[in-house]
């Protein structure tokens, strides 16, 4: 496996998914000061939260979009340039992972400045943040991680399919992707609904979350395997 290993790979995927998420960042920094100022105007009481709240669920959805992508801006490129599929798949696994860990930690970043420049404006008794200690923001973090690593092994899971079948079967996998959103979002403790049927979220600590999800995350990672290692590459 080893031989496989290529670093080129990984720091081109990071750079490139670096560049894709400058956009990202952008667009929630501006939602985020639209808040803020909306707020700041209202007459009502503001509910804002922490920023790293903010902008967790929509850097799971970037993660997902990136997992598409991948298949299709990147798979055909590095077969016609000589590598393995292995070379491809491990690059990719470790690169999204880099990714999601880096979006973490710009997201407990903003969220400093953030308090920061409340705090010089004086304007912090507009937020209802909620304090909680080093060992939670921690565990959140990595929580974050796994989550928007899985998003990730979902996305490309789904690209997988429609690149290697055809389309009805690409679509299947959308629905099966679903209830993978499905399950995580139980586990995060958040409930569920479809049509009239809820399911409620699951009471767990952190640290059991972030166990199943890495399980979760790892079977996706060997399913993604399995469809990649034999793959016929649609060349021009």
């Amino acid at each position: 496996m080893l031989q496989h290993y290529n670093r080129t790979v990984i720091k081109e995927l990071y750079k490139e998914w670096m560049k894709w998420s400058v956009w990202y960042w952008a667009v929630i920094i501006t939602i985020r000061g639209v808040h803020w100022i909306a707020h700041y105007l209202s007459e009502e009481v503001p509910i804002i939260d922490h920023f790293i709240y903010f902008a967790n669920e929509s850097s799971s959805v970037l993660m997902l979009v990136i997992g598409v992508m991948m298949v299709f801006s990147f798979l055909r490129h590095y077969i016609e340039h000589g590598l393995t599929r292995k070379t491809y798949f491990i690059g990719g696994s470790i690169a999204s992972l880099l990714i999601a860990l880096t979006l973490g930690i710009i997201g407990i970043i903003l969220s400093l400045l953030e308090g920061s420049i409340l705090s010089l404006l004086n304007l912090t008794d507009l937020t209802s943040m909620e304090s909680h200690s080093f060992s939670y923001w921690i565990g959140f973090f990595l929580l974050s991680t796994v989550t928007s690593w899985l998003y990730y092994m979902i996305g490309w899971f789904i690209g997988h399919v429609f690149y290697r079948y055809n389309w009805w079967k690409g679509i299947v996998a959308c629905v099966i992707a679903f209830f993978f959103v499905m399950m995580e979002s139980i586990i995060n403790g958040e409930s569920v609904s479809l049509y009239s049927f809820t399911i409620e979220g699951l009471s767990l600590s952190i640290f059991t979350s972030i166990i199943i999800l890495i399980l979760i995350s790892a079977g996706m990672l060997v399913i993604n395997y399995q469809l990649v290692k034999d793959i016929r590459v649609k060349m021009k």
